[in-house]
């Protein structure tokens, strides 16, 4: 083993680094195959689609902003009630957006039956009282 060769750690030898540089074929293979990677794991959206997953996430969205103020013992529930409202409407445009699309499309279905359950018994459980 000839210990001249071992090189001290971080230490990049100029001839790899030129090599590097100068090959513009690999830049070109991981470019290629970047784009197709893309045009595979990107399925297309319709419009419909693009807007129940708008709208959902303006109910997560408020989910979690419900959430954080329920934790703040300074907020009221006359504070509070306004979110709890917005999270009812914002959930009944999901669900009358997602009717046409719910059975075309199983992942959507199953998103938007969780996220419905999810704001409905948050809702319920205001309007029930649970938190006097």
């Amino acid at each position: 083993m000839d210990i001249k060769q071992i090189e001290q750690p971080g230490q990049i030898r100029q001839s790899a680094f030129n090599r590097i540089t100068k090959d513009k074929d690999f830049k070109q293979v991981f470019d290629r195959k970047l784009s197709e990677i893309n045009k595979v794991a990107l399925p297309t959206l319709s419009d419909h689609e693009t807007d129940v997953i708008d709208h959902s996430d303006k109910v997560l969205n408020l989910l979690d902003d419900y959430a954080n103020k329920l934790n703040n013992p300074l907020k009221t529930l006359k504070e509070i009630e306004p979110v709890v409202y917005s999270i009812e409407n914002e959930m009944n445009l999901v669900e009358s957006k997602a009717a046409d699309i719910v059975p075309k499309n199983g992942e959507i279905e199953q998103f938007v039956r969780a996220l419905s359950v999810t704001a409905h018994v948050a809702v319920m459980k205001f309007q029930r009282g649970d938190y006097v």
